[in-house]
């Protein structure tokens, strides 16, 4: 009988180059299923297990814990091993109450930092679509796949900080100058700074943004950053870094 299911392990050494793990132990590894995040930019939830948070040492015990209820992710209970975790997803270990959110760190795009307990019911999502749907609603599409209906007039670029797991929107951070943001993917992944401009795109350039880091002046696509606060605030709306 054929099989129904599809492949749920690729081979260690096609992984995503920003996996952190040993590509020599062994010849697979626990692919990302289908889902929230872009596979090229997630984690599948037993890697993260395992090899990232090491709760477990084996794919065994990881399943385990997740086919028992003990691990949420965005406050929703997963029992897939494979579901994808991204960025800023926040990730619940039941049994010992210890909440991390996926954030970049030093040039890595996921790293997990331990989080309060009050803050796991929050999450930053990035505004990625836009759509005029029936009813003459607008429909946004955020990063994490996420899809939510708003009568709030925002645009692509935004970053909106909600509630999950029902995805209320609490407030909006707008994409414009003096906004603190932080770099998502690239050499400077996890580096913060000031938006001083932003440059409409052009035929053959994307829609970017000038930030001052560090010393620094980068110019850099609006798709390689979030805003993490209002402008002329120094201070994240929520922790993304240690």
């Amino acid at each position: 009988m054929a099989n129904k299911g599809g492949r749920t392990t690729a081979k260690r050494q096609l992984a995503p180059v920003f996996w952190d793990i040993n590509r020599k132990q062994g010849r697979f590894i626990l692919r990302t299923h289908p889902g929230t995040h872009s596979k090229k930019y997630a984690y599948s939830l037993g890697v993260i297990l395992r090899d990232i948070l090491k709760v477990t040492t084996t794919m065994h015990e990881a399943k385990k814990i997740v086919d028992g209820g003990k691990v949420k992710v965005d406050n929703v209970i997963r029992y897939n091993v494979n579901f994808p975790i991204g960025l800023m997803d926040t990730i619940e270990l039941v049994p010992s109450q210890k909440v991390y959110r996926l954030v970049p760190k030093d040039s890595l795009l996921l790293y997990p930092i331990e989080i309060n307990d009050n803050e796991k019911l929050l999450k930053l999502v990035k505004i990625k679509t836009k759509n005029i749907i029936k009813g003459n609603k607008i429909q946004y599409g955020f990063h994490d796949g996420k899809t939510v209906i708003s009568e709030g007039i925002y645009s692509v670029g935004d970053t909106c900080l909600v509630k999950v797991p029902e995805l209320e929107i609490i407030d909006t951070l707008k994409l414009q100058s003096d906004s603190l943001a932080m770099l998502t993917r690239g050499d400077n992944a996890g580096s913060m700074g000031k938006i001083e401009e932003i440059k409409e795109g052009t035929f053959s350039l994307p829609k970017r943004a000038i930030m001052r880091v560090d010393s620094r002046l980068l110019e850099i696509p609006i798709d390689m950053i979030m805003v993490v606060s209002e402008p002329n605030d120094n201070n994240p709306k929520i922790k993304v870094n240690e």
